[in-house]
């Protein structure tokens, strides 16, 4: 297996975190770039997955702020200059405000949610396309969520959700990933669902653990493995009851 160069933005807690430390387990010779708004909370978070043992991986922190395009151009240029190329890019970083229609400040939470969810995964793709293309296997994990799932939202599939914007942004990414897809077929798109996680993001109110929640994004980087386009290919997908398997869009 070659050394990969991977790019995980909201690395420092949460979901982020918890791929990276997943992903740094089962691949040790891959190199982890950790895209955090501040340093320090990234090299709080290195300090963090070398006390779980992992001190044979390569990890470095990346300021970036999604929302920003100086910021994530400069993180472009960083990355440009030190490493030339990233192999899979896992754009993480969201947000999730709870309010309803009628909330006073409903319109200003969908606007900032929208931004950060689906037009900053846009910009952030794209600004990236150039050291994807660098990569032999180029791949793009979008994390996005069942709740994203029209199919499961007409089929009665989830509960009721506590963020609407947050809903609306994840079926967004799901098609904003598939539009991509048809721009730059020479990158492998997949968008993955983690599932509901016990982190900060949620109060804690999740049932799975962050790091079986990362399992789905471990296997389909394993899948990549099996070839170019490896196994399963473009898709949404999620890793639950023991298996890898499809989210009805």
């Amino acid at each position: 297996m070659s050394s990969k160069i991977i790019f995980v933005t909201g690395a420092n807690r949460g979901i982020g975190f918890a791929i990276v430390q997943a992903l740094a387990t089962r691949f040790p010779s891959h190199t982890y770039l950790l895209g955090v708004r501040s340093l320090p909370s990234g090299h709080e978070a290195i300090q963090s997955l070398k006390a779980l043992g992992l001190t044979s991986t390569a990890f470095e922190a990346i300021q970036i702020d999604i929302t920003s395009d100086p910021s994530i151009a400069s993180a472009v240029f960083l990355i440009k200059e030190k490493h030339t190329r990233i192999d899979i890019l896992i754009p993480n970083a969201a947000i999730a405000e709870r309010v309803k229609p009628g909330d006073q400040d409903f319109r200003a939470s969908c606007n900032r949610t929208l931004d950060c969810n689906v037009t900053s995964f846009l910009v952030l793709a794209s600004s990236f396309l150039p050291l994807l293309h660098a990569s032999c296997t180029p791949q793009v994990i979008a994390i996005s969520s069942a709740r994203g799932s029209v199919h499961h939202l007409t089929t009665s599939q989830v509960p009721p959700t506590a963020s609407i914007p947050y809903n609306i942004s994840k079926t967004a990414l799901n098609v904003a990933m598939l539009e991509m897809a048809k721009l730059e077929s020479g990158v492998l798109w997949q968008a993955a669902s983690p599932g509901h996680c016990k982190t900060a993001f949620n109060g804690w109110m999740g049932k799975k653990d962050p790091l079986d929640g990362a399992r789905v994004v471990v296997e389909l980087v394993a899948d990549r493995e099996q070839g170019d386009e490896g196994r399963l290919g473009m898709g949404f997908w999620e890793f639950e009851q023991g298996s890898l398997r499809s989210v009805e869009w």
